[in-house]
């Protein structure tokens, strides 16, 4: 194993090893390849030697390289944002806790990586953003999640005010906008 490789996740929260399903497993075998090589690097050939058998077992699961991808970025795309949630609702909760209210600073940083692991994971969600842009399928995925991560940023905003929320949804996009920024660079 080389230097490069070594630190290369491949457990923790963002895989599910116990799922038998092909997307779940996929994209479990996906993770790794992502965080190496990046979108152009997640083909039948590569996701087949990861997962230890010929390209055509894995052609077996999915019509064609372009459904393997679109399944892989919606599966990984509802993990990651199931996965951030979980971590910005915990690093919130003791904020909250206070009886002042979460600060929109406070909300971004709860969903910025903190950790290099962190770090990874939002790269691959990232390269699957940045193939939402000329891929239908993947885009479709992307927007789904991109909802569900206003939802998460919309009831964390909610559930530690008292006051007006008139301004909610502005507060919402202010908060995406400095996450976002941070994220890509």
């Amino acid at each position: 194993m080389d230097a490069d490789t070594r630190f290369i996740p491949r457990s923790g929260p963002m895989f599910s090893r116990s799922s038998p399903a092909k997307a779940q497993m996929a994209t479990d075998l996906a993770i790794p390849i992502l965080a190496d090589g990046g979108w152009p690097a997640l083909t039948l050939r590569n996701v087949a030697s990861a997962a230890n058998v010929t390209p055509q077992a894995i052609a077996a699961w999915f019509p064609s390289v372009a459904a393997m991808r679109a399944a892989v970025a919606a599966v990984y795309g509802d993990r990651w944002i199931r996965e951030r949630g979980n971590l910005a609702r915990a690093r919130t909760f003791s904020a909250s806790l206070g009886g002042a209210g979460l600060t929109l600073p406070d909300v971004a940083l709860a969903l910025l990586p903190q950790s290099w692991l962190e770090e990874v994971f939002d790269g691959i969600w990232l390269t699957i953003v940045e193939a939402g842009r000329w891929d239908d399928a993947i885009g479709s995925s992307v927007a789904a999640i991109r909802s569900r991560e206003r939802d998460l940023i919309r009831g964390l905003l909610e559930a530690s005010r008292h006051d007006e929320l008139a301004s909610l949804e502005r507060e919402v996009d202010l908060v995406l906008t400095f996450v976002h920024g941070f994220r890509r660079g």
